[in-house]
């Protein structure tokens, strides 16, 4: 949801429900500096999920970040490779698929020397 801050000030001046009125600018404020903070992150892999977040690694920084679920796709699960385009995160099914054939490849040279 976008918020005008002028409508929502007059809306609070009509309605007198000021304590309302702000609440909801506050959460909105705080889902628009997650969703700045999150512009960071180019790549991220979902490590887990913990009640509402996923546990998610940036895999370029290997920082540990925590995301809303609301705020992944569909399909998002265990070990999805997500980037994040244009304010939301994708899955990076391409990606996915790489990190997935070099693992297979490592692991068959162990086990094959």
């Amino acid at each position: 949801m976008n918020i005008n801050l002028g409508d929502l000030i007059r809306t609070a001046d009509k309605e007198k429900d000021h304590d309302n009125i702000i609440d909801t600018f506050i959460k909105e404020l705080e889902k628009g500096l997650e969703r700045m903070n999150n512009r960071d992150i180019k790549e991220i892999t979902i490590d887990r999920f913990e009640n509402d977040i996923a546990v998610c690694e940036n895999r370029e920084t290997k920082e540990i970040v925590n995301i809303k679920l609301e705020e992944l796709p569909e399909g998002a699960k265990e070990g999805s490779i997500l980037t994040f385009k244009e304010g939301k995160f994708i899955l990076n099914q391409e990606k996915e698929r790489e990190v997935s054939k070099r693992i297979k490849e490592k692991m068959d040279n162990l086990w094959n020397n």
